[in-house]
């Protein structure tokens, strides 16, 4: 049962932005005319520089389109989409990859037409081995076979390993990089970074564009050639690298080249029904600042990265 949350992070849909965020798409999709791009990780080069704000507009520009769509808050340090969104699913990631509930039953839908959502549960621990599991590289490979676009809102690739992680398994990255705040060096280290991953990256999305027909701000796309285009928990011991097949089993993943025999299918979403907010206690997954305390906050990326097979 997914959860109202009280506590707002931010519009998760600004009309401003709806234009650019449309052209982003456009551009997406010319970038996936060799190489169909389907699954696309979102990150930043540090904190505050509207990275989550580019996924939930990117997701509804899409979504408005027809095609399906699933945001996945692989974000575990700060977890701001479910704030936007108004609500959290009652399981997210951790539960699934856990063997908790199987994954049709953790993705949720949210207000918005063909717009569904899998969050992320509080206090994961060491994010980044869990995202380096063959665990969450068969949920990665079972989403992109159940939704026309899956984007994960991950952390700045500047500060944690979780993006450069994320981006090895998917088809292609987007780098966000605020106009007039990020700097050139942190540019420079993020790129490099998602580069040592063997990530596929789109593009850069500058943010805190000035528009001369807003007060608002919109963002600008430049694409691979620097061209502008347009305008608590169990161990996680139990989730590392294991035999999965009992695993995929139950919570409806595929493993290997073909689905799993009695797997419960997850390219149909659940459709949640929620209650009213008012008769909920206050939400336990309200998001909190970026935890720098775990030691994986400053693992190196070449221990977690997972090369393509």
């Amino acid at each position: 049962m997914a959860k109202k949350n009280r506590k707002k992070f931010g519009s998760f849909e600004v009309p401003d932005l709806r234009n650019a965020s449309k052209t982003l798409f456009a551009n997406i999709r010319f970038a996936s005319l060799d190489e169909e791009v389907k699954t696309i990780v979102v990150t930043s080069t540090v904190m505050d520089e509207g990275k989550s704000t580019v996924v939930s507009n990117l997701a509804c520009a899409i979504a408005s389109s027809g095609k399906k769509v699933l945001i996945v808050d692989a974000d575990m340090r700060r977890r701001s989409l479910g704030a936007m969104l108004g609500l959290h699913g009652a399981n997210g990631i951790y539960s699934v990859l856990s063997g908790k509930v199987a994954l049709g039953d953790a993705i949720v839908a949210t207000d918005f037409k063909n717009l569904y959502f899998l969050d992320a549960e509080p206090n994961i621990p060491s994010s980044p081995d869990v995202l380096s599991t063959k665990r969450f590289a068969a949920l990665v490979k079972t989403l992109r076979s159940s939704f026309d676009y899956v984007i994960f809102d991950t952390p700045p690739v500047g500060l944690f390993p979780d993006a450069a992680i994320v981006s090895n398994l998917v088809d292609g990255a987007l780098l966000v990089v605020r106009q007039h705040s990020t700097d050139r060096k942190d540019a420079l280290n993020a790129v490099s970074q998602l580069n040592a991953a063997d990530a596929r990256i789109l593009g850069t999305v500058m943010t805190f564009v000035p528009s001369e027909d807003s007060d608002y701000y919109y963002y600008a796309y430049y694409n691979e050639e620097g061209k502008r285009v347009g305008r608590s928990h169990s161990s996680e011991s139990e989730i590392l690298d294991d035999d999965i097949s009992a695993w995929a089993d139950n919570a409806g993943v595929d493993f290997g080249d073909k689905p799993r025999r009695g797997a419960r299918a997850a390219s149909v979403p659940k459709v949640d029904t929620r209650e009213d907010a008012a008769s909920k206690p206050e939400n336990p997954y309200a998001p909190g600042s970026y935890r720098t305390s775990s030691p994986a906050a400053t693992s190196p990326i070449g221990r977690h990265a997972q090369r393509k097979n």
